[in-house]
């Protein structure tokens, strides 16, 4: 089992944090860091020519994504997986039958090798009680000769804090951590870039600060209707310059690698 890289606060300066994982299903798509990162996602897959065959998202949670990857690629199957009710019932009230929806847990999904053109894993492998290895080994797996893996993960683990805490996130990584991992698994990495660039400074420095208990945790601007706006005009910008060239530093780790 991967463990943290430093060990999550059990509480912060104003109390245990929320669980706020139900805001990444959100039905209204109201969270501006979802709605934001969504453009972000699109912008990377914008520049890989796929194979043949179906597309899988890992941890599809309320299927905001799968309804953008079946517009954008008409021509492939689509299908999602994740774990939770909440999520699937949520995503089976959205999708209306344009993609297929599966329960199941990432290390032991229910399709044979070498099924899917990509396979997208979203904040998933960071998660509380993910075997990395053992995920990159699935998505390997499942992965047809040429098709590729889009991972999106917590970076820079001196920022872990409440807020992972809150999203269940169990481990922030460091780009040459999952690097080398993606390579010990088989995969030749394509791309590695940050994201979450422009909010990255100070939300990073406010991290710092509730980790060391100087300053204050609250859900409450996770639901600030205009942060949530801010954070997704700030996140689809980097998404037009994500299309043409990566990011030093941010957030959030995006990395793309080919089987």
């Amino acid at each position: 089992m991967t463990r943290p890289l430093t060990a999550p606060p059990p509480t912060c300066a104003a109390g245990s944090p929320a669980d706020l994982l139900p805001l990444l299903y959100d039905p209204d798509q109201s969270y501006g860091w979802s709605a934001g990162m969504r453009a972000v996602t699109r912008a990377l897959l914008a520049r890989l020519d796929l194979p043949r065959g179906p597309l899988l998202e890992i941890g599809c949670g309320g299927a905001q994504l799968l309804t953008d990857l079946a517009t954008d690629y008409p021509l492939h199957r689509v299908y999602g997986v994740d774990v939770h009710p909440l999520a699937l019932a949520r995503a089976q009230a959205r999708l209306n039958g344009h993609a297929a929806l599966i329960r199941a847990p990432l290390q032991r999904l229910p399709w044979p090798d070498a099924t899917f053109a990509l396979v997208l894993a979203l904040d998933v492998f960071d998660q509380t009680g993910v075997d990395l290895t053992a995920a990159l080994a699935e998505s390997y797996r499942l992965l047809a000769p040429g098709g590729s893996l889009l991972l999106r993960l917590s970076a820079h683990p001196r920022l872990y804090g409440p807020h992972d805490v809150a999203f269940h996130t169990g481990r922030r990584y460091a780009r040459r951590q999952i690097v080398t991992a993606l390579h010990g698994a088989g995969f030749t990495v394509t791309r590695a870039t940050y994201a979450n660039i422009t909010l990255g400074g100070p939300v990073a420095a406010l991290r710092l600060l509730q980790r060391a208990r100087l300053a204050p945790w609250s859900p409450a601007p996770y639901r600030n209707r205009l942060a949530n706006v801010v954070a997704a005009w700030l996140l689809r910008r980097e998404a037009a310059w994500l299309r043409h060239a990566d990011l030093p530093v941010g957030l959030s780790l995006c990395v793309i690698a080919e089987k």
